[in-house]
């Protein structure tokens, strides 16, 4: 697969790969009982392990707080070595108006960070009694207006704004204003990922990348918080930019098995393919562990690439359809399998088998709503940006799939789709009367519907931009 191509796939799982890893909460321990590992396991700002009951945090506030405060720190560790989160922070909030507060907030943000199981509607978070609980559910959303906040239930504002007044007292103490950021950061996150608005959503990732280009520029960055900077490198700059913060991440004992995966691209692209496939191999084992598919496919689609790219032609191909069987439909896998009947010269094969693979795409002879079109349009559009990346002649390949039997579709929106889609391809090849017919076709299919077609597979919007370009 081209660089070009496979750079785009990661780029449109990428904000699932970092939401998945960052919510998992990397390394809870199986008993339900988590320990820290003491005196941080020799890692800078505490290894994950030891985050897990709260260990660096209290190791550094030791000498900066009264023996009270410290007292209620303690108390709320041993809570959380018993696997009681919303124990635990009870027995903080008892602290939170103390001379001690500003760490006391920061111990709460971490806490709510890590063990939360609920997000309400963005603006509150509810802690588990017990942590078996939150291994056995993971997290979720929770959107529905009639679902009550809660006494013990963590206001997400209330959090922040602690954490804020915490940075703000920490400019006379640089122990807190460190650990204060790094506890904004987390909460930050999951205010970004679930927020309670748009604007609570861009506040909320401002102050996130803020406080984790500081933390990185002084050094300060945890395994979880490496593992964030990481992504932000590796959208923004470079997977070469990237991998220093996923190996600290990985040595801290962020084992998540999207760090690996993450770690297989980078050394995929750079040409190190046997760590590259050893590394995509350990992450989809630990994903099929985790009763995770979606994610495994991810890693087996890798493999796939890896395969082709060292002409291992056989592999490419069992990988590919591995990937396909854990998760139907995965366009990068269909458009790898069309690719390695291209490598052995076979354009009239590839184009049968990606109009086969199109038929599961496009969800056979599923009666379509509202809800199930649009993730049509969705998985559609993302086979033409992954084909466009591609070879000239992997795009061809995908419009003669398109077109295939087209006739005998009995769906119109179907119909209207396939044609327009071409039609995006045809203006790739230079085909610009082709592409007008065709997306004229896809109009009148689409006419034929009760489905609206969305403002991004819009044929009359494709043709005035056609039209604009002509002159």
């Amino acid at each position: 697969m081209p660089a070009s191509r496979f750079a785009t796939a990661i780029a449109l799982t990428f904000r699932g790969l970092l939401a998945l890893a960052v919510v998992s909460g990397g390394a809870l321990t199986q008993t339900g009982c988590v320990r820290g590992l003491g005196k941080s396991d020799a890692v800078p700002m505490g290894s994950w392990p030891a985050w897990q009951d709260l260990s660096p945090l209290l190791e550094v506030a030791e000498p900066n707080v009264e023996p009270t405060t410290y007292a209620i720190l303690e108390a709320a560790r041993e809570e959380l070595r018993a696997g009681r989160p919303r124990a635990a922070d009870a027995i903080l909030a008892k602290g939170n108006r103390g001379a001690g507060r500003h760490w006391i907030a920061v111990a709460r943000g971490d806490l709510a960070s890590l063990y939360f199981g609920t997000c309400i509607r963005g603006v509150a978070w509810r802690l588990p009694e017990d942590i078996a609980e939150l291994q056995a559910r993971g997290r979720s959303m929770d959107w529905d207006p009639e679902t009550r906040v809660e006494p013990g239930d963590l206001s997400v504002e209330a959090l922040l704004t602690n954490l804020d007044d915490a940075v703000e007292a920490g400019k006379q103490n640089p122990v807190l204003l460190t650990q204060a950021r790094i506890a904004r950061v987390r909460v930050a996150g999951y205010a970004a990922s679930c927020p309670a608005n748009p604007e609570v959503e861009r506040r909320a990732a401002a102050v996130m990348n803020a406080d984790l280009a500081t933390l990185a520029a002084e050094y300060h960055l945890t395994p979880d918080l490496a593992y964030m900077w990481a992504g932000v490198q590796l959208q923004s700059y470079s997977g070469a930019a990237a991998r220093p913060f996923l190996v600290t991440a990985l040595e801290g004992g962020f084992e998540d098995p999207a760090v690996r995966y993450m770690l297989a691209v980078i050394a995929y692209e750079q040409g190190e393919l046997a760590e590259a496939d050893e590394l995509a191999e350990a992450a989809a084992r630990v994903y099929v562990e985790l009763g995770d598919p979606g994610q495994g496919a991810e890693c087996v689609f890798l493999r796939g690439e890896i395969a082709r790219a060292a002409q291992r032609w056989d592999d490419a191909r069992g990988h590919y359809g591995a990937a396909l069987e854990q998760k139907p439909g995965h366009v990068g896998a269909m458009l790898g399998l069309a690719a390695t009947e291209l490598d052995r010269g076979e354009e009239l094969g590839a184009a049968e088998l990606l109009a086969a693979q199109l038929r599961v795409l496009t969800r056979g002879e599923e009666e379509l709503d509202e809800r199930s079109a649009a993730a049509l349009v969705d998985d559609l559009e993302a086979l033409i940006i992954l084909a466009n990346a591609d070879t000239f002649e992997l795009v061809q390949v995908t419009r003669l799939a398109l077109l295939a039997d087209i006739d005998a579709e009995p769906d119109p929106f179907r119909r209207g789709l396939r044609y327009f889609y071409a039609a995006t391809l045809e203006v790739r090849m230079g085909d610009y009367e082709s592409a007008r017919g065709h997306a004229v076709t896809a109009a009148t299919e689409f006419e034929d519907s009760w489905l609206e077609p969305p403002d991004k597979a819009n044929p009359r919007a494709f043709l005035d931009r056609l039209a604009e370009a002509a002159g």
